[in-house]
């Protein structure tokens, strides 16, 4: 399934549903309550994540409400606050300028979900940089998740058998890489689908961007040719025909001599330049001619001088991006696998130029690391 969205479309999407829902909504009144909020739309993944958003809100305020001036690990204070903040959740009601960018967002995210669940929930994970994937978190997840949430759950028993009550970030996607090709784990889009056109009709083929054009017909055609064919095809055109040596007259014994000896060594020159075979030196990119040498890590082949070149052209001068692509390359097992990330995620996140001379060099280094 394609992880790639047209986010301008996207945005039209959910701004059109928002309204739509809204317009409804409050006709009749002019706040919305959480017993209304579980009804708002048809569909219960947009409802949740609107949810999971006040949520978030309302432990921000309960942390935002503590004092340097008070003792807050105090019992009752600490009781007192939990009553407090349990109360006010009972009375939630929100008015239409107030969900209107909860309900967008709500809107966006559950298509990301339906249509791009590998990139929505690996966001999820990294949603907060060096932080680690915890057991709260993959609770939380699964809490919120309707969708999909198959995948959700399999995320938390896996951190469950490993014994750990949290992992690092990086652990986490690749256990959601080895999970997402499993059928199983993923619900029936059309059903779904069918529930944001009772609101406003949606038309998928415009929420998605068509795969970019891969230039591997430009890269085999390079590859392809021997050591001896691009040897012979280098010295080709500084050869120059032979010609026969020109007559000198002979009136001078002197100057005859000094002509068939110039004469000799021309044509002694001329043949080992014709004879003459430049071989390709080994060099920093670990090949011998266009014969790719294979490489066992993608992160160990990559030079210091190339690195920069992949952070500052490819990652937007983020080298921690940068180091998180490089590991994910290495942990696939087929070369098939790695295209697919590199078009699906990487090209379309940071905008890449396909036929750019970066692209290119990171695809061939990539390359050799499947090489047999």
């Amino acid at each position: 399934m394609p992880d790639n969205l047209n986010l301008i479309a996207l945005n039209q999407y959910a701004a059109r549903f928002t309204t739509t829902i809204l317009n409804d909504v409050y006709k009749e009144q002019d706040a919305i309550t959480g017993a209304g909020l579980l009804k708002l739309t048809p569909v219960r993944q947009v409802n949740l994540g609107i949810l999971n958003r006040l949520f978030d809100a309302w432990k921000r305020n309960a942390q935002e409400f503590r004092s340097p001036y008070f003792d807050f690990g105090n019992d009752e204070v600490k009781q007192a606050l939990e009553d407090f903040m349990n109360t006010a959740s009972q009375h939630i009601a929100v008015k239409r300028p107030d969900l209107e960018p909860l309900l967008s967002d709500s809107v966006k995210d559950a298509l990301k979900l339906l249509l791009a669940p590998e990139s929505y929930f690996e966001e999820k994970i990294r949603e907060k940089q060096d932080a680690e994937f915890t057991h709260d978190k993959a609770e939380q997840l699964v809490k919120y998740t309707h969708i999909h949430k198959g995948i959700a759950e399999a995320m938390l028993g896996r951190l469950t058998d490993s014994g750990s009550n949290s992992v690092y970030q990086t652990q986490a996607v690749s256990w959601l890489y080895e999970l997402k090709g499993n059928p199983d784990l993923l619900d029936d889009t059309e059903i779904y689908l069918a529930q944001f056109s009772d609101v406003f009709p949606i038309n998928v083929s415009e929420l998605r961007i068509a795969e970019p054009v891969k230039p591997t017909q430009v890269v085999g055609k390079q590859e392809s040719k021997s050591f001896f064919d691009s040897a012979f095809s280098e010295l080709e055109p500084a050869v120059a025909r032979p010609t026969a040596p020109r007559a000198e007259p002979a009136s001078a014994v002197i100057g005859e001599i000094i002509a068939k000896t110039n004469a000799n060594a021309s044509e002694k020159d001329s043949l080992n330049n014709r004879f003459k075979v430049e071989l390709p030196k080994h060099d920093d990119d670990k090949s011998y001619g266009s014969v790719p040498v294979k490489v066992e890590s993608i992160a160990g082949s990559i030079p210091l001088g190339q690195r920069f070149m992949f952070v500052n052209q490819l990652f937007d001068k983020n080298s921690e991006h940068f180091d998180k692509a490089v590991y994910e390359l290495d942990m696939v097992k087929s070369y098939e696998e790695a295209q697919n990330l590199i078009w699906h995620r990487y090209a379309s996140k940071y905008a890449w130029d396909v036929n750019g001379e970066a692209v290119k060099t990171l695809l061939a280094i990539v390359k050799r690391k499947f090489t047999s």
